[in-house]
């Protein structure tokens, strides 16, 4: 079974709508078939997150977006008890490589990676496969 089967669905936080649609072409060429959830800000996406008791396997968060950040958004929901939780991966996601992002993405307990846009297939395989890494790593603790 292709990895990207093992996701069933993806929230997509990026205020670009370009990225999203490469985004969005990129999954289904990597061969994910399931639910794309987008959103173009931030305060928006923690709103839903809020709301709902449905959370997706990924999260892509845009770092640089107006008003809340990326960040703001990842550490609102960590305050909030929303993530992480058992079934959420977030990856952090921007046009920078700057290290000093890197690093303050490594500082949330609920992200395990950082992608450089644009998302290629591989570095879309990378990420399922450190969320399955994640999952199988919890899956052993509580066992």
């Amino acid at each position: 079974m292709p990895a990207a089967d093992l996701i069933e669905h993806i929230l997509l936080i990026d205020d670009e709508e370009d990225c999203n649609f490469v985004t969005r072409m990129v999954l289904k060429r990597s061969g994910f078939a399931g639910r794309i959830t987008c959103f173009t800000n931030a305060t928006a996406a923690l709103e839903h997150l809020r709301s709902e008791r449905d959370r997706p396997d990924l999260m892509f968060v845009d770092i640089n977006m107006p008003g809340m950040t990326g960040f703001d958004l990842v550490g609102a929901c960590e305050n909030d008890g929303i993530l992480p939780n058992d079934h959420t991966s977030v990856v952090m996601f921007s046009s920078s490589n700057r290290p000093c992002d890197m690093d303050q993405a490594r500082r949330y307990r609920s992200v395990i990676g950082y992608v450089e846009k644009a998302l290629t297939v591989e570095s879309f395989e990378r990420v399922v496969a450190g969320h399955q890494a994640r999952k199988a790593s919890e899956n052993t603790r509580t066992a």
